[in-house]
């Protein structure tokens, strides 16, 4: 049982990170995102493929909804991140797992993960024991908790700001400008 310091993630973000993996896994290639360390941050009981939520006729479309957004906001940082932008804000972040899996963007932004504080404090174990550190993360108050000592957000450096839930994504170039360039 958890705390009201550590309380699992809600269970749409657990079923988001479990429609990523079950893309990789029952979709056919070519994938449009390989993720399946959300799965391991959920670690759901064994059958989790078999409950009706995961149908892989029935939430098909869904599932397609799912990667083609974390997709398309995954092009966009890359893009910004190649135009200087030196910071990724994911508002609602949920399980989410592009620090993990992209690396090679990562080392060169800031990330910044804003979700509420039991969540992330779970997330953040939970990736301790999958040995997955390496991104930054500010609790929903704006407090910092980093894993790394980092400063918060700033404008300076510009940032891509996304909100993991049905709002437009916003890209800010450097000097806080906004670039045009929404979801």
């Amino acid at each position: 049982m958890h705390d009201k310091q550590m309380a699992a993630p809600d269970s749409t973000a657990v079923r988001v990170a479990l429609w990523r993996a079950m893309h990789v896994q029952v979709d056919p290639p070519p994938h449009v995102l390989e993720d399946e360390i959300g799965l391991r941050l959920a670690a759901p009981d064994e059958g989790w493929c078999r409950r009706p939520d995961m149908d892989p006729h029935v939430t098909s479309h869904f599932r397609a909804s799912i990667v083609a957004r974390a997709r398309f906001i995954e092009d966009l940082v890359v893009e910004q991140a190649s135009d200087g932008v030196g910071q990724y804000v994911i508002l609602g972040a949920g399980l989410d797992t592009f620090a993990q899996r992209r690396p090679e963007i990562a080392s060169h932004l800031f990330v910044f993960e804003v979700e509420q504080p039991g969540p992330q404090a779970w997330k953040r174990q939970r990736l301790i024991v999958a040995d997955h550190l390496g991104r930054q993360s500010v609790c929903h108050d704006g407090r910092p908790q980093p894993l790394n000592p980092a400063p918060l957000p700033s404008w300076e450096n510009g940032a891509t700001i996304i909100w993991l839930t049905p709002v437009p994504s916003l890209a800010v170039g450097p000097g806080g400008h906004r670039t045009g360039k929404s979801g």
